[in-house]
């Protein structure tokens, strides 16, 4: 969804718009959602490269009432397309706030049980502290974003550096770590499951069930330019770059022809650093075993889809 939150907000660039204000108060609970599901979905992966298998249901059963939670609202459990250009594709339903908060409570309840068994336990600190450190000045040299930058003491979250939609409006912690390892990674995440909740609360008492505008019919044409965005995305910093030209002459053709879609767009996603020059840094510097590997690897939180285009 931060993904597609990511390409809405450079499309609205392009043409100049706002969207009404139910959409940029809904948006970020839709992204915050999202982002708790990524979370958990990790922490399965993590809890696994640990050896603690049952991280994995717990998390599940929590990731699950998400999944629940969007079909609820987007009619999809995956993917769900509800942010759209201009907005939101439709309204929300008029249970919204009470369905939102009962999955907020059991989300937090789970969150709690995994810090006492498997964040505070013993062979968990024993199998994630001091490995793959990362300083500061390496984390940002080696183009890490998102909660691994975090880890490593920078304080740098685009919900706060250049707030979009509502997020300007409510109050949160960036959770950060102090010695850029593994077990700092797996601290920052817990904590911006919590932050996400805590979010969300405060833009549910921002959304108005009153008839109001939700979405803008944006024309399907755009003049030409260009359109910009960067989110927070689970895994990192997420940016968009939209290019709408007319017809541009070359010596061989024409690369450009208008029309309803955009002459190019690039997109800068955060996994691709991870799994290339993050990973080989930390393996040349550090001693990394076999056994270690898997328990760093998952700690990057790459995606293999994520992969930057």
């Amino acid at each position: 969804d931060n993904h597609e939150y990511g390409y809405v907000l450079a499309v609205e660039d392009l043409y100049g718009v706002e969207p009404p204000r139910k959409a940029k108060v809904v948006r970020p609970i839709i992204a915050e959602m999202s982002r708790m599901a990524s979370h958990l979905m990790w922490l399965h992966f993590m809890g696994h490269g640990v050896g603690a298998r049952f991280v994995g249901s717990w998390s599940f059963s929590a990731r699950e009432e998400i999944l629940k939670w969007f079909d609820y609202v987007t009619g999809h459990r995956v993917y769900h397309h509800y942010m759209a250009p201009g907005g939101i594709r439709w309204n929300i339903p008029k249970d919204f706030k009470e369905r939102t908060i009962k999955v907020l409570n059991f989300v937090e309840s789970i969150v709690n049980d995994i810090v006492k068994a498997f964040v505070e336990n013993p062979i968990t600190v024993m199998r994630t502290r001091d490995l793959g450190k990362l300083s500061p000045q390496e984390a940002i040299e080696l183009g890490a974003t998102g909660p691994v930058l975090r880890a490593s003491g920078v304080r740098y979250d685009m919900r706060k550096v250049k707030p979009y939609d509502a997020y300007s409006e409510v109050d949160f912690e960036i959770p950060m770590g102090k010695y850029g390892d593994a077990y700092d990674r797996i601290l920052v995440r817990v904590e911006e499951i919590r932050q996400s909740i805590r979010i969300i609360r405060q833009l549910l008492d921002m959304v108005s069930y009153e008839a109001m505008p939700y979405r803008y019919q944006l024309p399907p044409k755009a003049l030409d330019g260009e359109g910009l965005a960067r989110v927070e995305a689970a895994r990192g910093e997420y940016l968009v770059h939209i290019v709408s030209v007319g017809k541009v002459l070359t010596k061989v053709r024409v690369i450009g022809t208008g029309g309803l879609t955009p002459y190019r767009i690039r997109l800068r996603t955060p996994s691709m650093p991870f799994l290339t020059t993050v990973l080989k840094h930390i393996v040349r510097k550090e001693e990394i075993t076999i056994a270690d590997f898997p328990v760093l690897l998952k700690s990057l939180d790459p995606c293999p889809p994520d992969i930057d285009r």
